[in-house]
């Protein structure tokens, strides 16, 4: 590889080898490259300096905002979530057993009211046998919202509802 590197094809290799050359004899070039060499390594020193510094000047800004962030936020006032959460679980809670407790209720008064219908039914069977439906074109109809006998059942169980 330094063979390719100094060979006089490659121009690369041939502008390090000239270098290598007047380095090695000419004392003023010597000189010289040691004086560019020193101001070079003074100049990346002065530059690492520099980013030292505005790193810590950096670092003591964000020191400094994040120390106003802390007292900002000790200083605000914020619900307390947790405790919203459990308040409104607890009240979900109470609002469905209050439903599941209404809707037992409901359930109750619909049997009752089955029950009072069943009742109802059977006082009701046998009342109308011995009736006889009017002959109307080979149909037989009978209007029973007109027999008095219903009406007052009727009647009877609308009091018993109420």
């Amino acid at each position: 590889m330094l063979k390719k590197l100094f060979s006089f094809s490659n121009p690369v290799g041939l502008i390090l080898t000239t270098a290598t050359i007047i380095l090695t004899l000419s004392p003023e070039a010597r000189r010289g490259t040691r004086k560019l060499l020193v101001k070079g390594a003074g100049a990346a020193l002065a530059l690492g300096d520099q980013m030292k510094g505005l790193t810590t000047q950096a670092r003591l800004q964000l020191d400094s905002v994040m120390n106003e962030a802390k007292e900002e936020k000790e200083a605000m006032v914020l619900p307390d979530f947790v405790g919203m959460a459990k308040n409104t679980g607890s009240k979900i809670k109470n609002s469905f057993s209050a439903g599941t407790e209404i809707s037992k209720d409901g359930i109750e008064k619909a049997g009752e009211s089955i029950e009072k219908a069943n009742d109802s039914y059977e006082k009701t069977q046998g009342l109308f046998d011995d009736i006889e439906p009017a002959k109307t074109n080979e149909q037989f109809a009978y209007n029973v919202l007109n027999d008095n006998v219903i009406i007052d059942k009727l009647n009877e169980i609308d009091q018993q509802f109420q």
